[in-house]
């Protein structure tokens, strides 16, 4: 039931080709399947603060144009002590305290920060913290805050280290006009300082050189109390912070749990997986924006901002450009269709088709007068594709002398096909007596298509010079029955590849076929 899809040329030739289809279609799917990749940016404010528990850090990549990076000050009942790695007195503050007559030596040792109240005076006032670059031409590559476990319910710790650049540090408490304020206790190596309250200290960090704070928390009861850091300039009803190119959490020591890098909106990263995954970010074209961070003793909350390409747990956030075709729909539609049609080519590999068979001969028949030029072109095409010993032209085969019934008997059973080639004049033809020729028993090529239809040699009427195909009711009985077959048309525009269609016509008969020329 198939074998009539393939009756056409073009058809038989794209099956041949069926390994292109299957090559095409499975890139195709390749392609769309690495449409999956490209993520487009996701809107950080939509997916709230990003949670550190302790031990995770925090990296911020690339801060831009703020000088102050990290900012925080005490509640009035809060404590705040500072540890450093590495820290020197900055020579303003060397030269402020010699004023004052405080000795300070101008060395780089371990210091420690240590807000304390005199007996008797109770609650400490505010104490405060800033963080800030050196030099605002050159700010850190990288800001690091690891998220430590506080030794009680009401203590919440923080680790901070700068990469590629120093930082300066300021400490201060407000001036209470009570002489009885809490003092600061600075340690720098061996050397201890008590200092009055009011008095800014100003310490310089190196780089990869870590600051370690603790801060104490009112021992009362509230619903939820935290320590609140600020980045940049940003102040809680004015907004603002710390613009950065790229900002991730730790999981773990070396494994991420979160990588964001920034973007525009709605912007596509092509290579999103595999480069997030490394925590490989593109160049920046966006800025994500670091607000605050809200620190308990348990976790920490980082309140950010902006557009940004997102990894989180090993799987990327946002939608892929698969996901956004499907919202246009002529371009969806197309994708469906090319699919389809690359399927549908495929497809006909297995698709059963006509059972090629073995061509004996081909006899041509035919009228000198109404179609000889255009039967020599044929039968020359013929001989090309088929070889001479199997192709058979009437007036031309008959040696002289030969009995015209034996002979088309003869032919006839060493043939598959005839052709029976009508052309414009094929079916008016008359002899001189204004008689139909066809009409004459004795007519040849009545006698040669009749004794092929009785035969059952498959007749294909081959039209040519325009000549339309006769009906019944024009021929004679005994070979009306060529109505009834399928016709081949040969154009003279296209007489060639009309020629070749029709032998290739020759090389497969249907599988139903019970003719002479089926094996």
């Amino acid at each position: 039931m198939f074998a009539s899809i393939l009756r056409y040329r073009w058809l038989r030739e794209l099956r041949a080709l069926w390994p292109w289809a299957v090559g095409l279609l499975l890139l195709a799917l390749a392609g769309q399947l690495a449409l999956t990749s490209p993520r487009t940016s996701v809107n950080l404010d939509s997916i709230g603060s990003l949670r550190a528990l302790p031990g995770q850090a925090i990296t911020l990549s690339h801060p831009v144009s703020e000088r102050v990076l990290v900012t925080y000050t005490s509640g009035r009942e809060g404590g705040l002590d500072l540890r450093f790695e590495q820290a020197r007195l900055a020579p303003e503050t060397l030269e402020l305290l010699r004023r004052v007559g405080i000795m300070a030596p101008a060395v780089e040792a371990p210091a420690s920060w240590i807000t304390r109240a005199e007996p008797g005076i109770g609650a400490e006032s505010m104490s405060s913290f800033e963080v800030a670059a050196v030099d605002s031409g050159k700010l850190p590559r990288t800001l690091l805050l690891r998220v430590l476990a506080g030794a009680t319910p009401r203590q919440v710790r923080l680790e901070l280290l700068a990469r590629g650049a120093p930082l300066e540090v300021t400490l201060a408490l407000p001036w209470t006009g009570d002489a009885h304020a809490p003092r600061k206790m600075l340690r720098l190596g061996e050397t201890e300082l008590l200092l009055p309250g009011a008095l800014p200290i100003k310490l310089l960090i190196p780089p990869e050189a870590s600051m370690r704070a603790i801060i104490s928390l009112p021992d009362k009861p509230q619903a939820s109390q935290s320590a609140d850091l600020e980045f940049g300039t940003f102040t809680g009803r004015e907004g603002g912070g710390l613009a950065v190119s790229a900002l991730g959490i730790e999981a773990a020591p070396g494994a991420g749990s979160l990588l964001a890098c920034g973007g525009t909106a709605g912007s596509l990263l092509w290579r999103a997986a595999g480069r997030l995954a490394t925590g490989d970010c593109p160049e920046s074209v966006g800025p994500i924006t670091v607000r605050s961070l809200q620190l308990r003793s348990d976790m920490a909350d980082l309140t950010v901002g902006g557009d940004a390409w997102v990894l989180e747990d090993g799987q990327p956030l946002g939608e892929d450009l698969l996901s956004r075709l499907r919202q246009q729909p002529v371009w969806w539609a197309l994708l469906l269709l090319v699919d389809g049609l690359l399927l549908l080519w495929a497809l006909l590999a297995i698709v059963p088709g006509p059972r090629r068979i073995t061509v004996r001969g081909v006899f041509i028949s035919y009228r000198r007068a109404d179609s000889g030029p255009r039967v020599g072109r044929l039968h020359d095409r013929l001989v090309a594709r088929l070889g001479a010993e199997r192709v058979f032209l009437d007036l031309e085969s008959i040696p002289a002398g030969e009995d015209f019934d034996r002979f088309i008997a003869d032919s006839l059973s060493r043939v598959d096909i005839v052709l029976a080639v009508i052309g414009p004049q094929w079916l008016e033809l008359r002899d001189e007596h204004g008689q139909r020729r066809l009409d004459a028993e004795s007519d040849l090529v009545r006698r040669e298509i009749a004794a092929a239809l009785l035969a059952g040699v498959r007749v294909i009427p081959v039209l040519v010079g325009g000549a339309p195909m006769p009906t019944a009711d024009q021929l004679p009985s005994d070979i009306a029955a060529l109505a009834g077959r399928n016709a081949m048309a040969i154009g003279d525009l296209k007489f060639l590849r009309d020629a070749d269609d029709l032998i290739d016509q020759f090389e497969y008969a249907p599988v139903h076929s019970t003719g002479n020329g089926t094996p």
